[in-house]
């Protein structure tokens, strides 16, 4: 599986730039967010620095990244000058220009150019020593782009800002270099314009397939985007906390992805987890909370109160020990019930859950 780093820069008491009514931290952070949720539903693995609105440490982050074997590493920032507004998009790269760094900049700019700005380059920048001016450039040992998405500072950049939409050039940029196969384990990529009433094909049946299995949505898997279809969208969209405005845009597709491309539940990882604990492990077992119990969590990868409490949910109905944590103790056999089984664990659970596809959906 495909690992990515996506960080979103400053953060915290550092704001970035400011300009036009915008923050630059929160930005980039709306945008790693989302770009990563369209890169974990075509199956990718995704590292963040921070998910949250945070204080950030360059040196902690470029040592995450070295340590998870990330094949590429990109950083989200807003660019801002002095005098009259610049324009347009830009990428830093490493002056050691390691590996597919330079094609991985270029890709995700011509993606973001797409959109309408003006594509202002690849390019390096030195401190006084001659190193790389930008940390997490310097600091890193795998391809990795520092991303300008535009200038906050300039009108006209932010009158046509979106978050989706910058979220969605940054991820097929990241795709267009690093490919991964299968669409995300069998849920084909997003075909690159918003569904809405009226569509017909192949993707629609697609959508209406994963809605009844994702929200039970009961429908008529026929191809066709009328108001039932609409209505389901909606109701998922409110349920997975997005914008419920009945289009399947990148963002909703890549949730539906999520859901639906039948990702794979790894082995048990060795240790209980719980509440701090953080990482791909966790993501596994908020989606499959959502799934199994319709937990309504975020999967973002983070074992806090809401997914601690949905555990506990999740052991009360099956009959475990409500501790709130994720252990093992045996892994029981398909013809078993767990809930008659003394000493089962959780992940083992969600496991045969996931091997009886409870967990894991798959597309037809």
């Amino acid at each position: 599986m495909a690992r990515i780093a996506v960080y979103a820069g400053h953060g915290g008491s550092d704001s970035g730039a400011v300009g036009n009514g915008f923050r630059e931290k929160d930005l980039t952070l709306a945008v790693s967010n989302q770009a990563s949720n369209i890169l974990r539903g075509w199956g990718y693995t995704v590292i963040n620095n921070r998910t949250t609105d945070v204080d950030r440490s360059i040196t902690r982050d470029a040592n995450l990244a070295n340590s998870s074997g990330v094949e590429a590493l990109v950083e989200i920032h807003l660019n801002s000058n002095n005098g009259p507004p610049a324009t347009g998009t830009e990428a830093f790269i490493s002056i050691r220009n390691i590996g597919r760094s330079r094609a991985l900049a270029n890709a995700m700019l011509q993606r973001i150019a797409a959109l309408g700005y003006v594509n202002r380059g690849v390019k390096t920048q030195v401190n006084a020593a001659g190193q790389d001016a930008f940390g997490i450039l310097r600091l890193t040992n795998m391809p990795a782009v520092l991303l300008e998405l535009a200038f906050i500072n300039n009108p006209q950049d932010m009158a046509r800002f979106n978050v989706g939409e910058m979220a969605w050039a940054v991820a097929a940029g990241i795709r267009d270099v690093f490919p991964i196969g299968g669409g995300g384990g069998g849920f084909p990529p997003y075909p690159g314009t918003a569904i809405r009433v009226g569509a017909r094909g192949e993707s629609v049946r697609q959508i209406q397939q994963c809605l009844n299995r994702a929200n039970n949505a009961g429908l008529n898997a026929d191809g066709i985007f009328g108001p039932l279809t609409q209505n389901a969208v909606i109701n998922f969209q409110r349920s997975r906390g997005l914008s419920p405005d009945g289009v399947v845009g990148p963002l909703t597709w890549g949730r539906l992805a999520q859901e639906c491309s039948g990702g794979i539940m790894s082995p048990y990882p060795g240790t209980a987890i719980r509440v701090g604990a953080r990482g791909e492990s966790v993501r596994q077992i908020q989606s499959c909370l959502n799934r199994v119990n319709n937990a309504r969590i975020n999967a973002d990868g983070i074992f806090g109160p809401l997914t601690q409490n949905a555990v506990i949910n999740f052991q009360r109905s099956r009959g475990l020990s409500p501790d709130g944590v994720v252990g093992d103790a045996v892994i029981i056999r398909p013809t078993q019930k767990p809930s008659r089984f003394k000493g089962f664990g959780v992940w083992s659970y969600f496991l045969q859950l996931n091997n009886s596809r409870l967990c894991q959906p798959t597309s037809a």
